[in-house]
C-alpha cells in the first residue's frame, strides 16, 4: 500500500535540525586527515521531490522505543524544587530535594491503546542537495603551513531502506533497518561536484582523497545515527 508524502512539510526549521545533527557529526570525527580541516554542513535543502513510500506490515511498537534515551535523561534531570512544591510532595523533606531523574533504559513512555508501527519501503532518487565546507591543509615545510578552502556540493543523492515509523503516546519515532545484502549502506550513492582555491598537482590528489572521506563518512553517518537499534524521536501533538 502507497500513498502521498507532504515534502514541502519538511521546512527551513527541519533542514537545520538536521545540518546540526550532522554538523555534530563531523565535529566529533576523530582523527581526521593530516590534510584536512574543519568540516561543516552549510546547506542543506530537501528539495521538491519526495520519496517512494510503501507500507509492508502493521506491528506493534518495538520494545526499545518506550525506554530511556540520552535525550529522556537530559530533559529530565534533577532539579531544585520549590518550597511549596516540596511541601506538597515530599512533605518535610529539606529544601534542597531534588526529583527523582529517570535514568537509562528505564521505562519513559507508558503503552497506549492506540500504539502502532508502520514497516515501509522507502526509494529515494531526488533533488536533495548538501553543501558541505572545509580546508585543505597544506603541512610542507610546516604544519599548517597554508590552507586553501574547499566546498563540496553534494546531489543526486540515491536512497533505499526498510524504515520504522513508530506511533507512540506524545512521540514518534523513525528509524531504519539494516540495509539487505549486498548493500552495506542505506546511501546507495550521490554526486561531489569540489571547488578548491587552487589547481596544483597535489592539490588536486587530496581533492581525491577528501571526495572519499566525505563520501565514507557521510554513509557513516546515517547508517550510524538512522540504524535500528538508534533511533530519532519527534513529538507528536
Amino acid at each position: 500500500m502507497s500513498f502521498q508524502i507532504f515534502w514541502e512539510k519538511l521546512d527551513r526549521k527541519v533542514a537545520l535540525s538536521v545540518q546540526a545533527q550532522l554538523n555534530s557529526f563531523f565535529a566529533s570525527l576523530e582523527p581526521r586527515p593530516s590534510f584536512l580541516g574543519e568540516i561543516s554542513v552549510e546547506q542543506l535543502d530537501f528539495g521538491s521531490v519526495p520519496p517512494q513510500f510503501e507500507i509492508i506490515d502493521l506491528t506493534e511498537p518495538f520494545p526499545e522505543f518506550y525506554l530511556a534515551t540520552e535525550d529522556d535523561v537530559v530533559s529530565n534531570a534533577p532539579r531544585p524544587l520549590s518550597p511549596a512544591t516540596q511541601r506538597s510532595y515530599f512533605g518535610s523533606q529539606a529544601d534542597t530535594a531534588y526529583q527523582t531523574p529517570i535514568l537509562p533504559g528505564e521505562l519513559a513512555v507508558e503503552r497506549g491503546e492506540d500504539d502502532m508501527q508502520l514497516i515501509a519501503k522507502v526509494e529515494y532518487c531526488g533533488d536533495m542537495s548538501l553543501v558541505l565546507r572545509t580546508e585543505l591543509q597544506l603541512n610542507y615545510p610546516a604544519t599548517q603551513f597554508a590552507s586553501l578552502p574547499v566546498t563540496l556540493h553534494i546531489t543526486r543523492i540515491e536512497f533505499s531502506a526498510t524504515a520504522v515509523i513508530a506511533y507512540l503516546p506524545g512521540r514518534v519515532n523513525l528509524c531504519f533497518l539494516e540495509p539487505e545484502p549486498p548493500h552495506t549502506s542505506l546511501l546507495r550513492s550521490f554526486a561531489i561536484r569540489t571547488e578548491v582555491g587552487d589547481a596544483h598537482q597535489h592539490v588536486l590528489k587530496n581533492v581525491e582523497k577528501l571526495e572519499l572521506f566525505i563520501t565514507e563518512q557521510l554513509r557513516q553517518a546515517i547508517d550510524d545515527d538512522f540504524v535500528f537499534p538508534s533511533y530519532h524521536s519527534f513529538e507528536a501533538f
